[in-house]
C-alpha cells in the first residue's frame, strides 16, 4: 500500500472526543480573541497579533474536522454515488422515525418499519424507549415496538410539537396546546401550564436536564427551570424565530436570514443567510440550505464555527452537498457519524458521513416506501433518530 493510500486512509479514522476537543480548542481562541487588550494598532504591532491569531487557528484547524473542510473542501456529491433503490438499512445504529400522511413510522436499523397510527406529529424520548405523539386534540405516549398507546391526555386547543427532555428517568414534555404552553411529566402525571400567549415555535431543552427554552407571543425569548418554576433568564428575540435549539450552554435561535447566539440572555449576531433560504440547524457549527431559484438547486452549506468572532474571521464555509430542487430537515445519528436529509425533487433521503464529508449514500423511492399499498402520497420527513432498542 502507498504512502498516500496510507495517509488518507488514516485521515478517515476519527480521533477520540475530536468533536468535544474542537469545541473546547475554539473556546480558548474565542476567549483570547474577545478579552484581547483594545490598542491603536501600529504597522509594527498588527504583523505579531494576525500571526499569533493565524497560528492559533492552524493549529485547531489540523485537528478538527472544520480544519479538514478547509484544507480539503467536499466537492459537489451529485453522481458520485449510486443510489439505493429502497431504505435496505440504516448506514448507523438506532432507529429513524419517519412522518407520512399515513402517520409516524419507526424505521429499525435493518430496514424494517412500523406504522405507530394515525398521527400528526411525535417524537423520540430520550433513549427512545417511548414515542410522544399528537392528534388533533390529544399527546399520546406510544410503545415503538407495537405502537400500543401508554397513556393520553386531551385538551380544548390543537396539541402541536412535543419535546420530550432528558435528565434521567425523570424525564418531562413540553406541548404546545393552543397559544398555552404545558409540561407534563413522562408518566402522563402531573400537567402543568408554563407559559400562556407563546408564539407557534417549538420548545426546545437543554440536554441532559429540565431546562426549556420557548417564545413568548411578542417575540420575547425565556429560558426557564420548570421543576424550580424559576425563569432563569430572558431576552428580546429577533424578529419571526424560526427555531430554538441548545448547543452546551448556548441558545442558538434561527429566522429566515440569521443565526443569533444567547449566553444567559446576551444575545449577539453570529451567521447572516440570504433572504429566502433555509436554515436547517446546529450540527456542530450551523448547517443551513442555500436555495438558489436561478437554477431550481441548493447547496447544504457548513459554517465551520459554534462561535463568532476569530473562528467566523479565520475559517469559511464549506458546501458539502448540491443538488436541485430543495433539500430539507436534518437529522444526525445517536452516535454523531452520520446526517440524513430529505430530498424531495429526487424522492431520496441522503446520508452523509459526518466526522469526515467524505461518503454519501442515497436511497431513492422514498415516498413509496412510506405509502405501501397505496399511491405514494407526500414527500415524508424526518423526525428524529433514536439510540437501538434498550
Amino acid at each position: 500500500m502507498s504512502e498516500d493510500r496510507i495517509r488518507r486512509a488514516l485521515q478517515q479514522v476519527p480521533v477520540p472526543d475530536e468533536g468535544g476537543a474542537a469545541g473546547r480548542a475554539w473556546e480558548l481562541v474565542e476567549r483570547a480573541f474577545e478579552s484581547r487588550e483594545s490598542v491603536r494598532r501600529s504597522r509594527r504591532r498588527r504583523g505579531p497579533l494576525v500571526a499569533l491569531v493565524a497560528a492559533g487557528a492552524l493549529v485547531v484547524a489540523a485537528l478538527t474536522p472544520p480544519g479538514m473542510a478547509v484544507v480539503d473542501r467536499f466537492r459537489d456529491a451529485v453522481g458520485r454515488e449510486p443510489s439505493q433503490p429502497a431504505l435496505a438499512e440504516l448506514p448507523a445504529p438506532g432507529r429513524l422515525l419517519v412522518l407520512s400522511p399515513e402517520g409516524p413510522w419507526v424505521v429499525r436499523e435493518d430496514g424494517s418499519k412500523r406504522l405507530l397510527g394515525d398521527y400528526d406529529d411525535a417524537s423520540w424520548s430520550p433513549t427512545g424507549l417511548f414515542v410522544v405523539a399528537t392528534r388533533g386534540r390529544q399527546l399520546v405516549a406510544l410503545d415503538p415496538k407495537s405502537g400500543e398507546p401508554r397513556w393520553s391526555l386531551s385538551r380544548t386547543g390543537p396539541v402541536r410539537d412535543p419535546r420530550w427532555s432528558g435528565g434521567g428517568p425523570d424525564t418531562r414534555i413540553a406541548y404546545r396546546a393552543g397559544d398555552t404552553l404545558h409540561v407534563v411529566a413522562g408518566d402522563g402525571s402531573p400537567d402543568a401550564v408554563v407559559a400562556e400567549g407563546v408564539a407557534r415555535v417549538a420548545p426546545a431543552w437543554k440536554p441532559d436536564s429540565h431546562v426549556l427554552a420557548f417564545v413568548g407571543a411578542g417575540g420575547r425569548i425565556h429560558v426557564l427551570d420548570v421543576d424550580a418554576h424559576r425563569e432563569l433568564w430572558a431576552a428580546d428575540g429577533p424578529k419571526q424565530v424560526r427555531k430554538l435549539e441548545f448547543s452546551d450552554e448556548r441558545l442558538v435561535v434561527s429566522t429566515a436570514t440569521r443565526v443569533f447566539v444567547y449566553r444567559r440572555g446576551k444575545g449577539r449576531p453570529f451567521l447572516r443567510v440570504p433572504r429566502g433560504h433555509v436554515l436547517l440547524g446546529d450540527v456542530g457549527g450551523v448547517l443551513y440550505a442555500d436555495y438558489d431559484p436561478r437554477d431550481d438547486s441548493t447547496s447544504l452549506i457548513r459554517s465551520n464555527c459554534s462561535v463568532s468572532g476569530a473562528c467566523r474571521a479565520l475559517i469559511g464555509d464549506s458546501r458539502i452537498f448540491k443538488g436541485p430542487g430543495r433539500i430539507g430537515n436534518l437529522v444526525l445519528s445517536p452516535d454523531g457519524t452520520w446526517l440524513t436529509a430529505g430530498w424531495p425533487a429526487a424522492d431520496q433521503f441522503l446520508f452523509f458521513r459526518w466526522v469526515r464529508l467524505g461518503e454519501v449514500k442515497a436511497v431513492s423511492n422514498v415516498s413509496a416506501e412510506f405509502s405501501p399499498g397505496e399511491t405514494p402520497g407526500a414527500f415524508p420527513v424526518l423526525l428524529g433518530w433514536a439510540p437501538p432498542e434498550p
